[in-house]
């Protein structure tokens, strides 16, 4: 998007390239760039959500927020729980591990990630979807082809039954997870292909599938 475009307080879904630029590369310098950049660097190749807080149309940077979970913190202690602890005395201490309650559950909690500096044309509206490379399209296609070789039409229609399944069992989590939406992507064109193939057997009374015989496997370019 650009700069121009994109409003304070408002959330957008972030579309991190895999490899980032040097200006968001640089080492951090306190605990909080620390995990920024962290953060960042696991979101490589994916996408997530940024409440933007500033917009600088100079550089067309954003700075901004992402809300998480997670059941981990660090806690500094007071001199008095040093103390208590048997801790030497001088340095600072804190503790830094996971909560959880006396059952031993997993106690988890919101977060905030602050971000600065992120390039305002990664950002896209939220409610755009995710989409499939061609690329990756063909790739699930072939896949597909290849796992159908030799298959009987009964066989090809039962695996078009379980990949049907297998979308709508993705698509259930989808709606909280951009990663989830990538998958449901490769679910839709190998749902689609087994459609493709199942039906093509029931036209043509094929027997067993061959795909050196399928006119409607050439992809454009091969």
């Amino acid at each position: 998007m650009r700069a121009a475009d994109i409003r304070i307080g408002e959330t957008y879904q972030v579309k991190v390239p895999q490899r980032l630029p040097p200006a968001l590369r640089r080492l951090p310098h306190t605990a909080m760039e620390l995990t920024a950049h962290m953060r960042l660097h696991r979101h490589a190749g994916h996408r997530y959500e940024l409440t933007v807080t500033d917009i600088h149309t100079g550089t067309a940077t954003v700075d901004g927020y992402e809300t998480a979970t997670t059941n981990r913190t660090t806690v500094p202690l007071t001199p008095e729980q040093a103390e208590r602890l048997s801790l030497p005395a001088g340095p600072a201490y804190e503790i830094d591990g996971f909560v959880t309650d006396t059952d031993g559950n997993d106690a988890t909690f919101t977060v905030t990630i602050a971000y600065t500096g992120l390039p305002a044309i990664w950002l896209r509206p939220l409610a755009e979807p995710v989409p499939i490379a061609p690329s990756s399209a063909r790739f699930y296609r072939a896949r597909v082809r290849r796992e159908a070789a030799g298959l009987t039409a009964e066989d090809v229609a039962r695996a078009a039954d379980e990949a049907q399944e297998n979308e709508r069992r993705i698509a259930g989590n989808a709606l909280d997870s951009y990663q989830v939406e990538e998958l449901l992507r490769a679910a839709e064109v190998e749902h689609r292909e087994w459609q493709r193939i199942s039906s093509l057997m029931n036209e043509t009374g094929i027997e067993t599938y061959d795909p050196e015989k399928d006119p409607g496997g050439m992809e454009p370019g091969s």
